[in-house]
């Protein structure tokens, strides 16, 4: 897995760093056990705006590419650990039904032959 972090309007020390490795990262690496494809995990945070002082200005977006499917999470909080978790949870909501999909799909493909 290749993953790509990146900080807009604001440093990353590395205390983010690791917080986004150990949320992020590796949920996907838990959910997305492949071999073979090639899977890319980019992930920016930093604040939404530089004029906005109070409310959700703290922003996360991941976007995991698997092979040619692109599947996207994009969070905001009123701080940066906030908005990493809930696009930790939005993405870990996408890879279950990115999963659920093509189980399902494998499931009709065979009820069709087995009523040849």
């Amino acid at each position: 897995m290749r993953v790509s972090l990146k900080g807009t309007n604001t440093d990353l020390p590395s205390s983010t760093r690791e917080y986004v490795d150990k949320k992020l990262v590796r949920t996907a690496e838990r959910l997305l056990a492949r071999n073979g494809e090639v899977i890319i995990l980019e992930i920016e945070v930093g604040k939404a705006t530089r004029h906005h002082r109070t409310g959700n200005i703290f922003r996360a977006e991941a976007n995991l590419s698997i092979g040619k499917t692109l599947l996207r999470a994009e969070a905001l909080g009123e701080t940066l650990n906030e908005a990493i978790d809930l696009a930790e949870e939005e993405l870990e909501r996408e890879i279950k039904q990115f999963k659920e999909r093509k189980r399902s799909l494998m499931l009709k493909g065979a009820r069709s032959l087995k009523r040849r």
